[in-house]
């Protein structure tokens, strides 16, 4: 996986939901760090926080956006229970790889899932908040 790196194309326009974005991108940052050093078990608790981290994220943002009234929220949340599935077995099988090149392209696997919620996933409700002028 190439590096992510923050970019205003990836900003929602909400701080709580932008703040959580750059520091999920900072986890994932960090976990493919500690394996291009070898250090399974640092990786390991790195990807366990970049679940919990994922998880508060999601809770926050469904909360957000029964808030506001987001016509399409079961559908949002059922799309971020399914990520969540597939990146916590995604991690169980990460934890279970000896190989730093297959460690590698399990963690891109995971990494693609939680990225995959801010490129898709929340850009159908930025064109909502923007339309009902919660956000420019």
């Amino acid at each position: 996986m190439r590096d992510l790196v923050w970019n205003e194309f990836l900003e929602i326009g909400v701080s709580f939901i932008d703040d959580d974005h750059k520091k999920l991108l900072k986890i994932v940052a960090d976990v493919k760090s500690a394996i291009g050093q070898g250090d399974k078990c640092k990786s390991g608790r790195l990807l366990s926080a970049l679940l919990k981290e994922a998880k508060d994220h999601f809770s926050k943002e469904e909360e957000y956006l029964l808030e506001v009234k987001f016509p399409y929220l079961q559908e949002h949340k059922a799309y971020h229970k399914e990520l969540l599935v597939k990146t916590e077995m995604t991690k169980r099988v990460c934890e279970g790889i000896e190989t730093e090149h297959d460690l590698e392209e399990c963690f891109d696997a995971m990494a693609e899932f939680l990225v995959d919620d801010i490129l898709r996933g929340d850009i159908k409700f930025k064109s909502y908040l923007q339309y009902e002028g919660y956000i420019k």
